[in-house]
């Protein structure tokens, strides 16, 4: 083969490898490309089959937001992804669309292969008919490893392109455990009303009763706490916190024999319950004026050592007057 077509073919080869990696660095997206590819794989809990990039939902809003902030921040995309899958129950990660950059960066890998692969190919059916002449033999040996070198260069570029532009396609980790500390209650409400039967919202149940509770609007924690107590697939402190917290709410409205019975199923959920065994001390004492019972419940919850100081010291004081015969206050 002439020296000048085997110098045509190495430049081809070197130019191959130039033209990937400026093609990798032109289809490189922006911060903006970013959040919208990002986006486009996450599926709008609130909606039937949207992307959070497409749905005009508040909650998808939200979510963008989220994404444009991480986004500002440096963080890689996985990352981004599993805080939006672990903070919002019922999205789920779809496959990035193939279209756009996005499709071309997914054939750079297939074409790199295939170029790599004929090169080298090609020279090993092509030898140089003067390979054997010994004055020329350490000349070709540097031209044969220049070539395979060439050839290598454009492999590798394409496994490891293939490797980043198919990388969003694995599934992603399982998601971490929910908060919701800056999630509204609106959008808490809409994520519960379209995962109803998802065992994984009970969390999310709790903490939005709970903000209920400290805003003093029982009546609309009131049915999500009830939710998680019936719940099957409730976990036992999910149950049992769920449990005592309508116990509690009974023993406010005066029901003292529906407090007593929230206190035994949760006991029989969680016997050591501290929630539970101060639930049922009061109920006893103030309700049922059964002291002894009261006190022996009081001792039980205090020999724990994961009392709060906060109550500990109202179990005490309730200990201390139990014992002296006082009434309840």
């Amino acid at each position: 083969m002439p020296e000048r077509a085997r110098n045509a073919v190495f430049v081809l080869g070197a130019a191959a490898t130039i033209s990937l990696t400026a093609a990798l660095v032109a289809l490189s997206p922006g911060q903006t490309d970013r959040v919208a590819a990002i986006g486009a794989q996450i599926k709008c809990p609130v909606c039937e089959g949207e992307s959070i990039a497409d749905s005009p939902a508040d909650m998808a809003r939200d979510m963008m937001g989220l994404v444009e902030e991480r986004v500002a921040a440096g963080l890689s995309d996985q990352e981004i992804i599993d805080e939006l899958l672990a903070s919002y129950s019922g999205a789920l990660h779809l496959d990035p669309p193939a279209r756009g950059a996005a499709l071309v960066l997914r054939l750079i890998p297939v074409l790199a292969l295939a170029a790599g692969t004929g090169v080298i190919a090609w020279w090993r059916r092509h030898p140089d008919p003067v390979a054997a002449a010994a004055a020329t033999e350490e000349a070709n040996a540097g031209r044969g490893r220049r070539r395979t070198l060439i050839g290598g260069l454009i492999l590798a570029a394409g496994a490891v392109i293939a490797a980043g532009a198919f990388a969003a396609g694995d599934d992603p980790p399982a998601a971490a455990p929910q908060d919701v500390s800056e999630v509204s209650n609106q959008t808490l409400e809409a994520v519960i009303a379209e995962n109803l039967d998802d065992p994984r919202v009970n969390g999310m149940r709790l903490a939005l009763a709970e903000r209920y509770v400290e805003a003093g609007d029982h009546r609309s924690a009131f049915p999500h706490y009830l939710a998680v107590a019936k719940s099957p697939g409730a976990a036992p402190e999910e149950a049992v916190a769920a449990l005592t917290s309508l116990g509690q709410m009974a023993w406010e409205s005066d029901e003292t024999s529906t407090a007593l019975g929230l206190a035994d199923e949760a006991l029989r959920i969680q016997p050591g319950s501290i929630a539970a065994l101060l639930l049922k001390a009061k109920a006893l004492w103030c309700g049922e004026g059964d002291g002894e019972a009261a006190a022996a419940l009081l001792e039980q919850a205090l020999g724990d050592g994961g009392l709060d100081p906060e109550a500990r010291a109202v179990a005490e004081a309730d200990l201390d007057a139990v014992r002296s015969g006082e009434g309840c206050e």
